[in-house]
C-alpha cells in the first residue's frame, strides 16, 4: 500500500540495521543470544504491520503491532543488560550511538501509549457494530448518532499515530532495537541459560499476579480486575520469552502456564471491553436528546453488563489454573 504524502512507508529490515535473514536460535544459545533472536523477530513484526497500522483498514494490523511491542518490552525486562551500537544518522564522522535495554523499554512504552487510544476505539466500534447488526433501520440510525463522536475521536488519534510513525523518534527506536538484536554482549547476559535462571525470571511477575489474585475478594472493583489483567499479560509474555531456551521438562510446564494465562487474558479482556463499552455508551447517550437513542444505549449497556457478570463468574476457575501451573514459582 502507498502511504499518504508526507508519510513514510515501513523501512526494509536492513534499512534499520537488521540482517537480511532472521536470526537463528540454536539450542545451545546463551541468554543474550536467545534475547537477540527474539528482538530480531519482533522488530520484523513491527515492520511487517507498520503500513497496515498507518492504513487503518484492518484493526488486526494494529493489534499485532501492539503484541510485538509488548513482547519486545518483555524481552528487554528479562535481559536488562543488553546493549548495542549503531552509527549516528546524519553524521559526517564515525559517530556511534549506544543503545541500552532500559532506554528502549521507555521508548517502547511511548509507542504503546501512542497506539493505545486507536486500538481501544477499534475494539469498541467493532463491538458496537457486531452487537447492533440485527437492529432495525431506526435503531441503526440511533447507533450512528451514538458512535459518530467515537469515529471522530478515532480519526484524531489516528493522525497522532501517523505522525509518530513518521517521526525521527520512531525511526531511532527501530534502529536501537536492531542494534540490540545484532550486538555482542559480554558478562552476565552471555552466561549459559539454566533452569534456575528461567524460573527466577518468571518468579517476580508470577508472585505479583498471585498476590493480586489473593486480594480480589468476592466483588472486586473494575479497576482492580483491570490491574489483574496487566499483571497477567506480564507473566504471559515473560513465559513466552523464556520458552525457546527452556529444557524439555521446563518447556512442558511453561506451555501449560502460557495456555492458562492466555485463557485468563481472554476473560479479563472481555471484562474490560464490557466495562468500557457500557461506560462510553452511557456517556454518549447523555449527550443525545432523542428518546430512541437513549433507549438503544440502555439496551447496549445492559448487554455489556451481562457480559461483565459472566466474565466475573468465569474468573475464579481461570485464576486457579494459573496458580496451579505456576506453583513452582511461588
Amino acid at each position: 500500500m502507498t502511504p499518504a504524502r508526507g508519510q513514510r512507508s515501513a523501512p526494509a529490515p536492513d534499512e534499520v540495521g537488521l540482517p537480511e535473514q532472521p536470526q537463528d536460535e540454536p539450542a545451545s544459545a546463551n541468554q543474550a543470544e536467545h534475547a537477540r533472536a527474539r528482538i530480531d523477530r519482533q522488530v520484523r513484526a513491527l515492520l511487517s504491520h507498520q503500513d497496515g497500522v498507518r492504513d487503518g483498514k484492518d484493526p488486526e494490523e494494529l493489534h499485532q503491532f501492539r503484541v510485538a511491542i509488548r513482547r519486545l518490552r518483555s524481552v528487554l525486562r528479562a535481559v536488562p543488560t543488553l546493549t548495542g551500537d549503531a552509527p549516528s544518522s546524519g553524521s559526517e564522522h564515525a559517530a556511534v550511538n549506544r543503545y541500552t535495554a532500559t532506554d528502549l523499554r521507555d521508548e517502547l512504552r511511548w509507542l504503546g501509549d501512542v497506539t493505545s487510544p486507536v486500538r481501544d476505539l477499534d475494539v469498541l466500534l467493532a463491538r458496537l457494530h457486531d452487537e447492533t447488526a440485527g437492529f432495525d433501520d431506526a435503531e441503526q440510525a440511533a447507533v450512528e448518532r451514538l458512535t459518530s463522536a467515537l469515529v471522530r475521536e478515532r480519526g484524531t488519534h489516528r493522525i497522532a499515530l501517523g505522525r509518530a510513525l513518521s517521526s525521527n523518534r520512531y525511526r531511532a527506536l527501530l534502529t536501537g532495537l536492531a542494534a540490540l538484536a545484532t550486538g555482542n554482549d559480554e558478562g552476565e547476559a552471555s552466561a549459559p541459560v539454566t533452569g534456575t535462571m528461567l524460573v527466577d525470571s518468571l518468579r517476580k511477575p508470577y508472585r505479583a499476579l498471585s498476590r493480586a489474585i489473593g486480594e480480589l475478594g468476592d466483588d472486586p472493583a473494575d479497576e482492580q480486575v483491570h490491574a489483574l489483567r496487566i499483571k497477567g499479560k506480564r507473566l504471559r509474555y515473560a513465559a513466552e520469552t523464556t520458552l525457546p531456551a527452556a529444557k524439555k521438562s521446563d518447556a512442558k510446564q511453561l506451555a501449560k502456564l502460557i495456555k492458562s494465562t492466555q485463557r485468563l487474558q481472554d476473560i479479563l479482556g472481555g471484562h474490560q471491553d464490557a466495562v468500557v463499552a457500557a461506560r462510553r455508551v452511557r456517556e454518549l447517550a447523555a449527550e443525545q436528546p432523542e428518546s430512541l437513542t437513549a433507549f438503544v444505549a440502555g439496551r447496549l449497556a445492559e448487554r455489556e453488563l451481562r457480559r461483565r457478570t459472566q466474565a466475573r463468574a468465569d474468573l475464579p476457575s481461570a485464576c486457579r489454573k494459573v496458580l496451579k501451573h505456576g506453583e513452582r514459582l511461588g
